[in-house]
């Protein structure tokens, strides 16, 4: 279904639009808001942040604010509330990303309950269509945050399970991911908007579903692409966008973990300046490519000036080998290395050859980060430095018309049908 002109603005994408639109009615505004509530208390529950008594505390009502404490500086100000039948000890960072991660589950279930809803009512339309697919999106942001559920401040076994894949995934230990816990907040919220912002993309493509009559015309026209949809090549695409979104995320989220306590002596500022980099471009560029394909294209073909298209795109090949290839010392370091420097002090080579010893992260998180963080982002950003139109073709719909004029025409019309995205 088409886009209203001026609805397709990235200020529009970002901020959730249509998925707030849609949900404006008060019966959906509540169903968010008990949604978000009620994972909120559990999340403080599983987290150990909230103790809700069998029996009456021998206390009374008190509320304190403590400004700091023995803790790490991000547990403080940290509010400290109780009465008969709870306690609540809540570090005000938590608090605001538990809040935030809340707001975003009780968005997504939310429009996935109505999309699920309102396409069941339509009689004679195929089970494995958008109603399958909304209420799976809608299911995918409380999917990933129940992983960490409660891992701002956890020290349960329920959550150090998410601990440990958060910490492999981001080349550190689950020791120091405990020790800076905040982090493990950051992540998960960086995870939910994510996940929304792919089900802002979805809901884009079948607004139909949110009408409460939509045409017949509509509905056949949908089907019939649809179905189309469902090949080979359509899985193969989605699996591959799912996986640079997966490991693009991890990889631009692992920047934040460069000066974690424990991980050695402060880098020097280049190795610094290099690793942020390193992880911050192609790992944005990878969740750009798979979450909008088309997007990225037109953001190339719209850059008018041929000398900053070219230092843009030189700069990423740049990037992108850097992480395939070795960097050579005194620029080589913890914070920034090549696979090949990873390998030689997997070897036991000294530094003077450029060797990084890699994170004790195990074996399959060395084959995470090598394969896929290393090997798959360094390749892919190399490959759209180096052509974007080839290197982005294998993650849309095969179409006669080439990539670069679908993209423009759909950022110019403001309009993207479901044979746009596969």
């Amino acid at each position: 279904m088409p886009i209203p002109a001026g609805d397709s603005d990235l200020w529009s994408l970002v901020s959730l639009r249509d998925t707030r639109r849609a949900l404006a009615p008060p019966r959906y505004r509540l169903l968010v808001a008990v949604t978000s509530i009620t994972y909120a208390i559990v999340a403080m529950i599983v987290g150990g942040m909230l103790y809700i008594a069998t029996s009456p505390f021998d206390l009374h009502w008190f509320f304190y604010v403590y400004p700091k404490g023995p803790g790490p500086t991000w547990s403080y100000p940290a509010i400290v509330a109780g009465c008969p039948y709870f306690f609540l000890d809540l570090p005000l960072l938590s608090g605001i990303l538990m809040t935030l991660v809340s707001a975003g589950i009780g968005l997504g279930m939310a429009l996935g309950i109505l999309l699920g809803a309102r396409l069941l009512r339509q009689r004679g339309y195929p089970k494995s269509g958008p109603a399958t697919l909304g209420t799976a999106a809608g299911l995918t942001p409380a999917m990933i945050a129940l992983v960490t559920l409660g891992a701002c401040c956890s020290t349960t076994a329920a959550a150090t399970a998410g601990i440990g894949l958060v910490a492999q995934s981001s080349g550190t230990s689950p020791a120091e991911a405990l020790a800076n816990a905040w982090y493990l907040g950051v992540f998960q919220v960086a995870v939910v908007y994510v996940a929304l912002l792919a089900q802002e993309q979805l809901l884009r493509i079948y607004r139909f579903a949110v009408e409460p009559y939509p045409s017949t015309a509509s509905l056949t026209r949908i089907a019939r692409s649809d179905a189309r949809r469902v090949d080979r090549g359509s899985i193969v695409r989605g699996a591959l966008r799912i996986l640079l979104v997966a490991v693009g995320l991890t990889w631009l989220l692992s920047v934040l973990t460069l000066g974690f306590v424990g991980a050695g002596a402060r880098p020097a500022l280049p190795v610094e300046v290099g690793g942020l980099l390193q992880h911050a471009a192609p790992g944005l560029l990878a969740v750009v490519g798979g979450l909008f394909p088309e997007r990225l294209v037109a953001l190339w073909a719209g850059l008018r000036r041929k000398a900053l298209s070219t230092g843009l795109r030189a700069s990423i090949v740049v990037l992108g080998a850097s992480l395939v290839a070795w960097i050579p010392p005194p620029w080589s370091g913890p914070g920034f290395c090549g696979f090949a420097n990873e390998l030689l002090g997997f070897a036991g080579f000294p530094p003077g050859w450029g060797a990084v010893t890699p994170p004790a992260i195990g074996s399959a998180g060395l084959i995470f980060r090598w394969s896929f963080q290393f090997l798959l982002l360094g390749l892919f950003a190399v490959a759209v430095g180096l052509s974007p139109e080839a290197a982005i073709k294998p993650l849309v719909r095969a179409s006669s018309e080439p990539i670069s004029g679908r993209a423009a025409s759909t950022t110019t019309s403001g309009s993207a049908t479901p044979s746009d995205i596969g």
